[in-house]
């Protein structure tokens, strides 16, 4: 580091340089920052928090609930309007066995009881997830009108399915699926 003197009137000017010791103790006050073992034990610690405490703030229980009772929600939706669009009477189930959509009754090619196949591939049928639980259970049949099936007419009143935290109703005069959440 070079250190530039001048003298009062004279005009001399005389360099002077610091060396040793002295240019040490300039650098360590301008330098700042941690020490490596410093970064080294907070991440340490950062690791031990994540192992303990991270499990806790993610459950996979509410993300398999809502999962699990969108894929009920939507088939019951699609049983209403196939129902409604090929005139089959087709029958929608939620228990603690999973969800499943079936013929009510012979249509076509198909007997009553085949399970309804999903235009993506399989079929509609799915069990819960073992942390899912269905608290209340629907079992309901749509009829060629699209609304809930009493004896060839539209039932009166709904039924309700609760999966999880989560509820569905039906409503038996317009067949209308209404979610909850």
């Amino acid at each position: 580091m070079q250190v530039h003197l001048q003298d009062g009137g004279s005009g001399y000017r005389a360099h002077h340089y610091v060396h040793g010791a002295h240019f040490r103790q300039l650098q360590l006050i301008v330098m700042r920052g941690f020490t490596l073992v410093e970064l080294i034990m907070t991440l340490v610690i950062i690791g031990m928090l994540a192992v303990v405490v991270g499990p806790r703030f993610f459950s996979r229980q509410p993300f398999d609930e809502r999962l699990f009772y969108e894929e009920s929600l939507s088939a019951v939706r699609y049983a209403q309007k196939l129902a409604l669009a090929s005139g089959c009477p087709v029958r929608a189930q939620i228990n603690s066995s999973g969800y499943s959509l079936t013929y009510a009754a012979a249509c076509g090619t198909a007997t009553s009881g085949t399970v309804l196949s999903n235009p993506a591939g399989g079929t509609f049928s799915s069990a819960p997830p073992g942390t899912v639980t269905v608290q209340a259970a629907l079992d309901v049949t749509f009829n060629s009108l699209g609304c809930v099936n009493a004896a060839g007419a539209c039932a009166t009143g709904s039924t309700v399915a609760q999966v999880g935290g989560f509820s569905m109703t039906v409503y038996g005069s317009t067949g209308f699926v209404d979610s909850a959440l």
